[in-house]
Parts: C-alpha cells; structure tokens; sequence
C-alpha cells in the first residue's frame, strides 16, 4: 500500500478528463457560494430551498424535498428554522388538508434577492475568464447537462 507524501499529484495540461474538471469546477463553485452566503449569514441548502420555492411557487413539503433531493426529516428542521426566521409559510393546504404548502413570505423574496446578489458576485468571479458568450455557451452545456443528469428519478 503506498503512503501518501503531501506532494501534490499534478497533469500535465489538458489531461484532466471531463469528470474530473466537472469535479473540481463543483468543489470551487460549492466553497464560493458557501463564502458568499456566509455574508449573510445563510447556508447553501438555505439559498436553495428559498431559489426553488421561487421558480416553483408553493409546494408540499414532499415535493419540495423531492426536488431538491432532501430527506424528509432534513428537510422539516431546514423549514422549521425558515419558519422561524419568517421566511417562509407552512400552511394546510386547502385542497388535501393532510399536507402543508410551503411558500415563500415577502421577508423570504427579499432574503433571497440579498442571496442572489451574493451568488451573482461570486458567478462573476468564478467566469471572470469568459467572454459573454462564452458565459452563454456554457450556460447552455450546462442545462443540458443538468437536465439530463437531474431530472425524474436522478439523483443530483
């Protein structure tokens, strides 16, 4: 069994495969949304519970987790600490009063702009070598990308 040394393993450039710059491009992109919304005081599962109720409007609490791929006992003390800071609504759900909807309150649409411009800031930083349109093609790789390795019944 070989003994790691500290000595950083390094390739020559343009060896790494796909896989593995995806990879490192995660890890990065994770620790500078981590950092930025650190700033305000906010997690990342935080951000995306609060981004996912925006595009998706309100949600069972069962497809919010299914969504974002949260376990459900997770998942209940994550909204129960939203609740508390106001940011979100639980109530019944008029049309099957044994589930909650999940929503977002006006403080929670605000929180989430603050986090939006955070994670804007740290976007530009991580793409500060592209051009605009090289933004926009990866932009589309990317969804591509996603849609195809997160969609029903993916995990992500």
């Amino acid at each position: 069994m070989k003994v790691a040394t500290g000595t950083p393993v390094s390739e020559p450039a343009g060896t790494a495969g796909h896989a593995m710059l995806i990879f490192r491009l995660a890890r990065v992109t994770g620790y500078r949304l981590t950092r930025a919304l650190a700033t305000l005081e906010m997690r990342t599962n935080e951000f995306a519970v609060l981004h996912h109720l925006f595009q998706a409007g309100p949600l069972s609490q069962q497809e919010l987790g299914g969504a974002l791929r949260i376990n459900p006992s997770n998942l209940v003390g994550l909204l129960d600490a939203l609740e508390a800071d106001g940011l979100i609504l639980r109530p019944r759900d008029p049309a099957d009063r044994r589930r909650h909807l999940v929503g977002l309150t006006p403080a929670g649409h605000k929180r989430l702009a603050q986090a939006k411009r955070a994670v804007a800031q740290a976007e530009h930083e991580l793409l500060a070598p592209l051009d605009p349109d090289e933004r926009e093609l990866l932009h589309g790789f990317l969804e591509r990308l996603a849609g195809h390795s997160c969609g029903p019944g993916q995990r992500c």
